[in-house]
């Protein structure tokens, strides 16, 4: 079963996105920066979404 070539694929696939993912942000503070970005963007996304919910239900 290891030999399989699908368990080569994902195990490369893997290495590919590890490698890839250093590269590009080498620090943990970078990773964790550019999710807490994204987490903030989506609650101001959802806020104003409710926000003229709200509005419409009046």
């Amino acid at each position: 079963m290891c030999k399989s070539p699908f368990l080569w694929g994902m195990a490369a696939g893997i290495l590919v996105g590890v490698t890839a993912e250093l590269i590009v942000c080498p620090r943990p503070k970078c990773r964790k920066t550019a999710v807490g970005q994204a987490m903030q963007r989506m609650g101001n996304a959802l806020d104003t979404a409710m926000e003229a919910v709200a509005k419409k239900l009046e």
